[in-house]
């Protein structure tokens, strides 16, 4: 697989993250001021901190216990009898009190004490990352788990929260648990993840389109086997059909499939190359069972592949009814020609 320049893997991320692309982390983001992962991830969540601390911490009302001689909150008599506080001039106190001691800022300060100890990022970032710190002193320290994530909850108050959550556990996820004996920390490469990179690739195509195909309905569609007469307990057992990207314009619908894969074409038989098999086999599924809503009789299919050195432009016709396009896009080239380059895949016409 090419190369994501660290500058591109900014954009991947913040339209797969659903966040909003910012000018002055652009030029924040250029190969000098990012030579690694580290860096990458120092300047990210750095700018992110500070735009979140420029809002305030997130508080949440968090409850408390104490032994005080002036009454807050609601007294605890069975304690009190208990521990007899009263011989003492004190009463046993249950009361809640707005704090920022809450999961999402630990996890973000453990985040921050992570890569402000890291001497491989520059040194000038991890002062302005113990700077930030500075504001979590209410918040208490913790060990992470992957369990914290899953735990989160946001609601509409805190949902700028979700960006930055996004980056820590991708910083959690790829930190190799060793620490070099010179301070320095090594991250996992997770740009050779296929697994994580397919979604990432997924997702920013489909949020690309929601934000720039105008006159045009993107998402993520499920669609319905169209079978009848099953057999008892059968339809339950069918699998569930997911696309990965479906645009409808008013007169063209698309089925677009992601591929994040090294090469679109396989050796077949003979060393003869030919394309994935299992990605047109599945291509078809989704068109055949598309095809008989209405409108969507006619509806096209696309397998999109980041380009490995290769640039791939290939269609035909399906069923007679069914253009179905295979494309490559650079991620290696300027954002600005990736937007351009998707903007032509997407509205590309070129059967019409």
């Amino acid at each position: 697989m090419s190369k994501v320049p660290i500058q591109n893997l900014y954009y991947l991320l913040s339209y797969a993250w659903n966040h909003k692309l910012r000018e002055e982390d652009e030029r924040d983001l250029d190969a000098s001021h990012c030579p690694d992962l580290n860096n990458f991830f120092a300047r990210i969540l750095n700018r992110g901190v500070e735009r979140l601390l420029a809002r305030g911490l997130d508080r949440s009302y968090i409850g408390f216990e104490e032994q005080t001689a002036r009454i807050r909150g609601s007294i605890d008599f069975p304690t009190c009898l208990k521990r007899q506080t009263m011989l003492k001039g004190q009463l046993h106190c249950k009361f809640d009190e707005l704090s920022a001691d809450v999961p999402h800022n630990r996890i973000i300060k453990a985040c921050l004490r992570i890569l402000a100890s890291d001497k491989t990022v520059d040194s000038v970032v991890r002062i302005e990352l113990r700077q930030r710190l500075r504001h979590f002193h209410d918040v208490r320290d913790t060990q992470l788990h992957l369990r914290d994530f899953y735990r989160l909850q946001l609601h509409r108050n805190n949902r700028h929260y979700r960006f930055i959550l996004h980056l820590c556990h991708l910083i959690y996820t790829n930190l190799l648990p060793e620490q070099q004996q010179d301070g320095r920390r090594k991250f996992k490469d997770f740009l050779q993840d296929e697994k994580h990179m397919a979604w990432v690739f997924e997702h920013f195509v489909l949020n690309f389109a929601k934000a720039n195909l105008t006159g045009a309905k993107c998402r993520a569609a499920g669609l319905t086997w169209q079978a009848d007469e099953f057999s008892p307990d059968c339809h339950d057992l069918l699998p569930t059909m997911l696309t990965d990207v479906t645009i409808a314009w008013p007169d063209r619908k698309l089925i677009l499939d992601c591929k994040y894969y090294a090469d679109a074409i396989a050796a077949g038989q003979h060393g003869k190359q030919r394309f994935r098999t299992g990605h047109l086999y599945q291509l078809n599924a989704y068109l055949s069972n598309a095809a008989p809503d209405p409108g969507w009789e006619k509806v096209e299919g696309m397998l999109l592949y980041p380009t490995n050195g290769y640039a791939l432009s290939h269609h035909f016709r399906l069923h007679g009814r069914h253009r179905v396009h295979l494309r490559t896009i650079d991620l290696n080239q300027s954002w600005l020609d990736i937007e351009s380059q998707l903007m032509e895949i997407l509205q590309n016409r070129m059967l019409s």
